[in-house]
This record gives C-alpha cells, structure tokens and sequence, in this order.
C-alpha cells in the first residue's frame, strides 16, 4: 500500500478538476454538449477564496468523478488519440498556470475580473445564465488566451463554431487554469507524471473508493 500525504491528495483533486475540464472541452469540441452537473461545479470553483479543503471548492469530491475516472484513464490505460488530446489539453492548462503566476499585472487583472463576478451573477440568477458563460470567456480571452502556449481545441467544426459552445469551452478552459493554480498550490510539478504516476494512481484509486461510499 502506498502512503501519501494530505497535500498529495489535495492535489490529486485538483488534478482531476483539471482532467474534467478538459474532458468536458473536448466533448463539447467534439459532441455540441456536455452534462451540466459536471459542468456546474468546475463554473462554480471560481467564485470560491475559502474552503475548509480541497474538495468542498468543487462542493465535494462527488462532484469530479469524471475528473477521477478520466484521472485513472490517462494514468493506467492505453490512450486513445482523443485521450491524448485531452491530456495535451491538460499539460497546456498546467504550463499557462506557471507563465500567469509570474505575470504578475495580468493575475491581477484576472482577480479582479472574478471577484466582479457575483455580481454579474445575481444580475442574471446563476452561474449557468449564457450571458455569464459569455462573460467567463471573454475574462480568458483577454487574458489567459495572450500566453503561450495557446491552446487550440480540436473537433467538429459545426460544434466549435457555435457560439454559446465557444463560450462555454472558454470558460472551462478558465476554470481549469483555477485548478491549476490549486494543484500548484498544493506541490504539483510537471515531473510527478513521470515519476510519481504510482503514487497519483494510487490516491486516484482511493478517491473513487471514497466516492462509492458515499
């Protein structure tokens, strides 16, 4: 059995966010839709400064069981080319984390666009109002979409041409850098894919043995 810390497992949550994330983008890229109870919580991350942990950003770890499963999928299985996407779509999301905690006007910028947000929401009642959605995009667009690498999302072009599509592909893209920012909080290195994927595995495994449990 392997033992893992507090921390290691705080950012194998956060980790998991950032696979449903991405793992949304790319059935929207690639279907027209997604499921929006796996979507909701991922939206509703943003707006949250203070957590007792981890888990309760994304108002319990019942929520990103996608994010696990897909979690599991990259670490133990044979990947398919769209899981490859999506794991591109990942390491992307974790690369522009690191070039935005060193931008330090933009980062500001951004905190200031998100602590607005409540606001916008009441306005229009929740989070899932298409007008939100529209305003989480464009807070991407005119600041994580300027850095490199940029991050082109790949499938059916009738999907990606779709507006409202675009703009909920662009806000998942922003709630998963605010995973990264977690994972990196919590000690996540590009390096633990390589060299930590047991242990990741692992914790991976018994977070979804916690989930059955509930």
């Amino acid at each position: 059995m392997i033992r893992y810390t507090d921390q290691e497992r705080d950012r194998t949550i956060a980790l998991a966010a950032v696979m449903q994330a991405v793992h949304l983008v790319h059935i929207i890229a690639n279907e027209g839709s997604a499921e929006p109870a796996a979507i909701l919580p991922l939206l509703n991350s943003l707006l949250v400064t203070e957590a007792d942990s981890t888990e309760t950003v994304y108002g319990g770890l019942e929520h990103l069981d996608l994010g696990l499963e897909q979690l599991h999928i990259q670490l133990v299985k044979t990947k398919t080319k769209h899981q490859i996407t999506q794991i591109q779509y990942a390491v992307n999301l974790l690369r522009l984390e690191r070039k935005l905690s060193k931008a330090d006007s933009m980062m500001s910028s951004l905190t200031r666009e998100i602590d607005q947000l409540p606001q916008h929401i009441e306005y229009f009642d929740n989070i899932e109002h298409p007008q939100v959605i529209a305003r989480l995009a464009d807070i991407y667009k005119r600041t994580i979409s300027n850095l490199t690498p940029f991050i082109q999302v790949y499938g059916e072009e009738h999907h990606l041409e779709k507006t409202s599509n675009a703009h909920l592909i662009r806000a998942l893209l922003l709630a998963g850098i605010r995973s990264a920012i977690i994972w990196n909080q919590k000690g996540g290195r590009y390096w633990q894919f390589l060299y930590q994927s047991k242990k990741i595995t692992a914790i991976t495994d018994d977070l979804r043995s916690e989930l059955s449990q509930i």
